[in-house]
């Protein structure tokens, strides 16, 4: 699957692909944002079929409205479908296009930071169901993907910190240089930095080499899933953002895995200094849903394939077993709800320089002292 740098490429791709039609699926929001995009694809108005913002776009419903516009445009089997915006437009568009006449080619067009590193790449598609994330989709790779920076010129701060969601935990499973990249910044000069380039261009590269060793996600594919298992289950209770919860999810189960003398101390400790530094907070007081986890795709019997961090850059899979995993969950849950304030002042006051009693330098030695 080629992937270009300008939206201009995408002449050369249709030219190359020779479509019968072309349509474009965005979203209500993007269609006035992006006006710009849609002109320079070059289709008409009634060639866009515009979905909710959001994770509303990942519904049946919405599902069933994309198949009957398709239906209505008459696509065939040699048409193209353009899926212009975030993950959930690429994640809805794209499983419309697998399924609709047994699969229709489709280009991914990636609006946000988190898509144009992740989710734009290794062919999932999916929606929402029963309330639980991504579970009927089905792999379906784009014949392109197009990655154009000037999509990330207009987005949100949070937006931002979305993406960095997932580049961090590139930079954790695969590619240490990308966390050593994040160092020199704050999310405000990392917007403007040529650094960025580099960094989504290297997060790509990590996707693509455990997407390319094990496409259907039965194996090495899971450990992409670092930070997920907690962070699905807090995405969709919370209404929170993808990478914001992906976030939240990776600091709990590095705790955990740490419990488990399966992670290096020094990896929790890390990241948090790294969020400190680009200026990311993280509102840890949230709490997963065991019954949540339970509908984790990684789960095989009574054990679960937990993707585990060992240092920045080497990380692995353990298949835990759940009652072991439930057991470590609950005491991780009791620690938060016992000592969260606790762990927030000592942390504010290191960063302030305050003298403390007892006297800590670090956060692994306020932790240490907390937890015991």
């Amino acid at each position: 699957m080629p992937i270009t740098y300008s939206l201009q490429s995408i002449h050369g791709l249709l030219a190359k692909h020779k479509p019968s039609k072309v349509c474009v699926v965005t979203s209500k929001y993007l269609r006035g944002k992006l006006g710009w995009a849609i002109k320079e694809i070059g289709v008409s108005q009634a060639q866009v079929i515009l979905l909710p913002d959001g994770e509303k776009a990942k519904e049946w419903k919405e599902l069933e409205f994309l198949l009957k516009k398709f239906s209505g445009l008459d696509l065939d089997r040699k048409s193209i479908m353009i899926a212009l915006g975030g993950g959930t437009v690429g994640d809805v568009a794209c499983f419309a296009a697998s399924i609709y006449l047994r699969g229709i080619k489709c280009i991914q067009v990636p609006t946000t930071l988190l898509a144009q590193v992740d989710s734009a790449h290794g062919g999932k598609t999916g929606i929402n169901f029963l309330k639980y994330k991504n579970q009927i989709g089905s792999f379906h790779m784009p014949v392109a993907t197009i990655i154009d920076t000037r999509f990330l010129e207009t987005l949100s701060r949070e937006q931002i910190v979305d993406g960095l969601g997932e580049i961090i935990k590139a930079g954790l499973i695969k590619d240490p240089s990308i966390l050593s990249l994040l160092k020199k910044h704050t999310i405000h000069s990392l917007r403007t930095s040529s650094d960025l380039q580099k960094i989504i261009k290297k997060s790509i590269v990590v996707k693509k080499y455990f997407t390319g060793k094990d496409f259907n996600d039965n194996g090495l594919r899971q450990i992409l899933n670092v930070g997920h298992t907690i962070g699905h289950a807090l995405e969709l209770k919370y209404k929170i953002s993808h990478g914001r919860a992906v976030l939240i999810g990776m600091i709990e189960e590095l705790s955990l895995s740490e419990s488990l003398k399966l992670t290096h101390p020094s990896v929790w400790e890390n990241l948090a200094n790294l969020l400190n530094k680009l200026g990311i907070i993280v509102d840890r007081d949230t709490k997963a849903d065991w019954k949540t986890i339970l509908h984790d795709k990684k789960i095989r019997g009574n054990k679960i394939e937990f993707p585990v961090v060992v240092k920045e850059g080497k990380s692995k899979l353990v298949s835990i077993n759940l009652d072991l995993l439930k057991s470590k969950f609950q005491v991780k849950e009791e620690f938060n709800a016992k000592t969260r304030r606790d762990v927030e002042r000592v942390l504010k006051d290191i960063k302030e320089g305050k003298n403390l009693s007892p006297s800590f330098t670090t956060v692994k030695e306020a932790r240490a002292y907390l937890e015991n």
